[in-house]
């Protein structure tokens, strides 16, 4: 399968993804329940690989399931959980399987590349009963890649957002969660961020983004919220600082860059670790997150990225811009109205 969905009833993005499974996330008096959420854990998309690849091989040794598990000293249901992607790999038992199968190096190296990447540990996991399946397998994915490419068409990226802006995502829906689900949300929401801060056991995620020039002007609270500038004003400081870190790249696309070659909203590119290249894009709407890894479509979606930096502003003139929409941002009930920014869109011929 090359084309997942998971559907969601919690409202968009961070909303949405963040829904607990315990009932007691429910409103109070609302005894329905949301299947998604009570979903068991399921692979991603890189654990589905793996599981494909250590399958194949095994098929291509001529050993069946039942004689590696005798082999090994494992029950059967190791090596199918194992060839299912529902259970991860440690490397020692990778090893065994790639002198079992008798794998050359090469492909037997790109397996040890990949199975770490696959099934990431961290600190999601002592929040198995609390996160949905789809959220906790994106934090997997996030954290095992060596980098995220995002367009950001209607809101910043979720990996640079402040608490304040996290909160008025969270709120920008037909529901009322209630104050202490919101504060749990945001929390989870910080502790994703810490990809981007440097990891004891793997480097830094290196971040690119394309973030649509409306994304800038538009208010995230609404407008009789006393507090609206003073949280527009500071994610768009937190852009600006991010803009230079030495793993971020930020850049503008301004509205005289014409149409996007992507019209239907943002998406999300992300490289493994295993193969040095994309891998996974993930979209989001209303009320799914759809991965697709089928590579002709990753392709695709990679070509578009790097025509949006080609239409974009540079990273240095985008970070002028993001501080100049900023200053006319003031933390009052009456802000100015913010000029469009200029580029000159690449011609050909």
């Amino acid at each position: 399968m090359t084309f997942r969905c998971l559907e969601w009833k919690h409202g968009c993005n961070i909303a949405g993804h963040l829904a607990i499974r315990s009932s007691g996330s429910a409103r109070s008096g609302d005894s329905r329940v949301d299947p998604a959420v009570n979903q068991p854990d399921s692979p991603s998309v890189r654990e589905r690989r793996l599981a494909r690849e250590l399958r194949e091989a095994r098929v291509g040794a001529q050993i069946a399931g039942r004689d590696v598990a005798r082999l090994l000293g494992w029950s059967a249901s190791k090596v199918s959980r194992i060839e299912t992607g529902h259970i991860g790999i440690n490397l020692p038992d990778l090893d065994r399987l790639v002198e079992l199968y008798r794998l050359p190096g090469e492909q037997a190296e790109y397996l040890r590349r990949l199975a770490p990447a696959a099934r990431v540990r961290g600190w999601w996991d002592a929040y198995a009963d609390s996160l949905s399946a789809g959220f906790s397998g994106l934090l997997r994915l996030e954290a095992g890649s060596q980098a995220l490419s995002s367009y950001c068409a209607v809101i910043p990226h979720p990996l640079l957002m402040t608490p304040d802006y996290v909160r008025q995502v969270i709120l920008a829906t037909w529901q009322a969660p209630s104050p202490q689900e919101v504060d749990r949300r945001v929390r989870i929401a910080g502790r994703r961020q810490a990809v981007l801060q440097q990891q004891e056991t793997r480097p830094r995620l290196r971040l690119s983004l394309v973030i649509d020039e409306a994304v800038l002007h538009r208010s995230a609270a609404p407008p009789d919220d006393p507090r609206a500038a003073t949280i527009q004003h500071d994610q768009l400081d937190r852009l600006a600082d991010a803009g230079g870190w030495p793993n971020v790249t930020i850049q503008v696309l301004p509205y005289t860059a014409g149409i996007p070659p992507v019209s239907a909203g943002s998406f999300s590119l992300l490289e493994s670790r295993a193969t040095g290249t994309p891998d996974v894009v993930y979209l989001e709407n209303k009320t799914r997150i759809f991965f697709i890894d089928a590579e002709p479509e990753v392709d695709r979606y990679a070509r578009d990225f790097a025509l949006l930096t080609e239409l974009a502003l540079s990273p240095e003139e985008s970070v002028e811009v993001i501080r100049a929409v900023a200053r006319t941002v003031k933390p009052t009930s009456t802000t100015k109205q913010p000029t469009s920014v200029t580029k000159r869109v690449p011609t050909t011929g």
